[in-house]
């Protein structure tokens, strides 16, 4: 049996285990956009529908952010290192099956058990680094590695899928993942570290259904109205996935063993970097998917070429992981943060101008991207960091869960209003310039997507089919410009929401290198107040009368 009393100081033993964690968190990062590329083999060899090639695209995530509240709170249940085992497991044998999928239900099962160990996974890891890194300045450096594994995934997707597609068969990009999910389990079962703290509360199964209608529903409804425009079922979809969220934290209020713990939203670095989370989501995350249409369209960037091109921002992503820790140690969070968000918007800021001036030059707006990209990693680390280190290791699992609500409902919200407000400049701008030549009904199809302007100029083909398709992409740039605007107002409001709600807190620190040496791992307090030259130390998330609460309510 291995004992999990670690000293402060890493060893071999620890770093290991943290390259153990980062794999399938990068893994599971470069899932979600993969199959961007992946699915036109797919569609070629299995011939789903359409309705399945939308939910083969989108199943897995949302079948994840279902899940994540109800898996924060079995990582507390049944232990970090037993969960992440067995999630390993099951994504491994779902990475299988999906590989070898010999038609669309088989492939649509598949990537809903993927998603369903994607929910796990990150509550999981991020339990298991409190465990293994005791000190707060290894623990920061840790997280920084973990956390940045999936965003560097995400970016590194396309063109890894675009290499392996150029050699294997569609179902290499899910192969992948069999190797190496068998060496997390296998080397997991020796390096990390067992659980001593777990809760014996019995989950509530109401809580649990009412979290996932909840969570499915409001970003299901949203991404549909993005991509398909307002509709009565998208909407109501929405509407019922709020009325059962209002149900579902009415229910926490009232049980003696919630799902997810209200109290921690009393925390205030919890509280506001879950609420920036929301907006700096909503704000980078949609101008991403628009821009990927606009060089597409309007450029004419080859799929591989795009893929490559979008590397780039991935190596900013991985450079500015490297440097949000050693950063973080002598500047205070708000003001790091704020001032990533604030390099995000100068990107931004080029690429309007590019849209502007230089359409077409490509290098400007791949160069503006790369600059977003590496602006959003100090916010994405460190409010992450604070969010997970200000409660109790034993909830550690919880907040986790809030921190990937948050992202995803921002995502959704991004998605739904940035990308409405961009298409409706686009309809409104191409219902303006479109050549006399055009009929009414084809005008309408070619307004409702750029992708559908490009069908309906093909199909007229000659001057008045080169003209629609020249007044698409005119009123598609229009619509990024319009994308970018948005997100530039949201940035700024992060900012502001930033620096007034997170003036005083600081991250976790050590008081000391080395703790007292007959100290175990449980008894290292990740959140020791730094020392200051101030005559008032700052607040660090342990210090709060709520935290202390917490924890002097632990059983």
């Amino acid at each position: 049996m291995i004992s999990t009393k670690v000293s402060a100081r890493p060893t071999w033993r620890e770093w290991t285990g943290l390259l153990l964690l980062a794999l399938p968190l990068f893994m599971i990062g470069s899932d979600l956009t993969v199959m961007f590329l992946a699915m036109p083999a797919v569609t070629a060899d299995l011939a789903p529908s359409t309705t399945q090639t939308l939910w083969i695209m989108h199943i897995g995530q949302f079948v994840s952010a279902g899940l994540v509240i109800t898996m924060g709170w079995l990582t507390g249940r049944v232990g970090h290192k037993r969960l992440l085992l067995v999630v390993m497991a099951l994504y491994g044998s779902a990475s299988m099956l999906a590989a070898f999928a010999p038609n669309p239900e088989t492939l649509l099962v598949a990537r809903v058990l993927m998603g369903a160990a994607a929910a796990a996974a990150t509550p999981a890891a991020i339990s298991i680094l409190r465990s293994m890194f005791t000190s707060a300045k290894h623990f920061g450096i840790a997280f920084a590695v973990v956390m940045g594994a999936v965003s560097v995934g995400g970016a590194l997707g396309p063109p890894m899928g675009g290499l392996l597609l150029g050699y294997f068969w569609w179902g290499a990009v899910f192969l992948i993942n069999v190797p190496v999910a068998a060496l997390v389990l296998i080397a997991g079962l020796w390096i990390f570290p067992r659980t001593r703290e777990t809760t014996r509360d019995r989950i509530d199964l109401i809580s649990v259904a009412l979290s996932m209608a909840a969570v499915l529903l409001v970003v299901f409804g949203l991404q549909e109205i993005a991509d398909r425009g307002l509709s009565v079922p998208y909407v109501l979809a929405a509407v019922a996935g709020v009325g059962f969220g209002a149900w579902f934290i009415r229910r926490q209020r009232r049980i003696d063993n919630p799902l997810l713990d209200l109290s921690l939203f009393a925390i205030r670095a919890l509280r506001i970097c879950a609420i920036a989370f929301v907006i700096s989501s909503a704000a980078f995350v949609a101008v991403d998917f628009v821009l990927v249409q606009y060089l597409q369209i309007v450029i004419g960037v080859p799929t591989t070429q795009l893929g490559l091109m979008l590397a780039i921002p991935g190596v900013a992503a991985i450079i500015g992981t490297a440097l949000t820790p050693p950063l973080a140690r002598r500047i205070a969070p708000s003001k790091l943060m704020a001032a990533g968000v604030c390099i995000s918007l100068v990107g931004a800021l080029l690429i309007i101008t590019a849209l502007l001036v230089t359409p077409h030059l490509t290098a400007l707006l791949i160069a503006g991207t790369t600059i977003v990209a590496a602006g959003v990693i100090p916010l994405g680390l460190l409010g992450a960091q604070l969010i997970v280190t200000s409660p109790p290791k034993e909830r550690a699992g919880s907040a986790v869960a809030i921190q990937d609500i948050s992202g995803n409902m921002g995502a959704a919200l991004g998605m739904a209003f940035i990308g409405s407000l961009a298409m409706a400049v686009y309809g409104r701008v191409l219902n303006v310039t479109a050549p006399a030549g055009v009929s009414d009904a084809d005008l309408d199809a070619a307004a409702q997507s750029p992708g559908g302007a490009v069908a309906v100029a093909e199909n007229l083909g000659g001057r008045a089919g080169q003209d629609l398709l020249t007044a698409a992409q005119e009123a598609l740039s229009w619509g990024t410009v319009a994308a970018y605007i948005a997100a530039v107002v949201l940035g700024i409001a992060t900012i502001v929401l930033i620096l007034r709600g997170l003036k005083g807190i600081q991250l976790p620190s050590d008081a000391a290198d080395e703790p007292a040496p007959e100290a175990s791992a449980s008894e290292v307090a990740l959140g020791a107040p730094a020392t200051t030259p101030e005559s008032q130390p700052p607040i660090t998330p342990a210090e709060m009368p709520i935290n202390q609460e917490l924890r002097r309510t632990q059983p």
